[in-house]
């Protein structure tokens, strides 16, 4: 696929696979869509080269690290490049008013300079397209509790869709067929088939609910990928899953 994943559950302590920080995803050396706990996994000259953090959403699994690796960063960014970090007006919002406030941490669109800050944030929204050399990236709804984004990310001829956090819904079918033809999606499955009242009311998908919305498709993926299970309820999950379904 056209993505590494940094981190891929849906909690903290899984044990399903080495990716078992929270969601942060690299699409490019300088480029990572969400900041989970997931992004310890990079070095800190690794960090230091990230320069773009796309957001699908403001919940605390896919935005706790990003103080921390702002943190990292004076002496490279400032100097040479602020970092970016797009997402929707809600979830700048909530990254305005609820971390960068003083308070959880310092505004770094203020550091070290208000006239050369380490931070900048660009809202977007879902059908813009953001070119960086031969790598694009759409964002689309999804259905979550907050107003979420997922990616799709093209690079050389290959569409990987990254769905991000969401629950079943038309729409969510909708925009997927709207960007044609994919080759990998990524689908979270936080709950297993009993829990589908959960699943439903926090705006998670089960199996059965991805397997409903995949046969809703106009077009099957070639490949299908699992990501964010909440490692309590994991191994209740992986049994329920079609063994053509690959985990991350």
């Amino acid at each position: 696929m056209n993505l590494k994943f940094l981190g891929a559950s849906g909690g903290l302590g899984g044990n399903v696979s080495a990716n078992n920080g929270s969601t942060c995803v690299q699409v490019a050396d300088d480029i990572l869509i969400d900041v989970g706990t997931g992004v310890t996994a990079l070095n800190l000259q690794q960090m230091q080269k990230v320069r773009h953090v796309f957001l699908t959403h403001s919940h605390s699994d896919h935005i706790c690290c990003l103080p921390m690796l702002l943190g990292n960063l004076f002496n490279v960014a400032s100097t040479e490049q602020p970092v970016t970090v797009y997402g929707s007006h809600d979830t700048l919002e909530a990254i305005r008013e609820h971390v960068f406030n003083w308070v959880v941490w310092p505004d770094m669109r203020e550091l070290p300079s208000k006239e050369k800050p380490l931070l900048r944030l660009q809202e977007i929204e879902a059908g813009e397209v953001f070119q960086f050399g031969d790598i694009t990236l759409e964002p689309f709804k999804t259905y979550h509790t907050v107003p979420t984004l997922g990616f799709a990310v093209r690079r050389t001829g290959r569409q990987t869709v990254f769905v991000a956090d969401s629950g079943y819904a038309q729409s969510v079918v909708v925009n997927l067929n709207a960007l044609g033809p994919i080759d990998d999606i990524i689908l979270e499955c936080s709950f297993p088939n009993e829990l589908e009242d959960v699943a439903n009311q926090s705006c998670h998908l089960t199996p059965a609910l991805c397997d409903k919305l995949l046969s809703e498709l106009a077009v099957q993926p070639r490949n299908i990928w699992i990501n964010h299970l909440k490692p309590d309820v994991e191994q209740q999950i992986i049994p329920q899953l079609p063994s053509a379904w690959k985990l991350l």
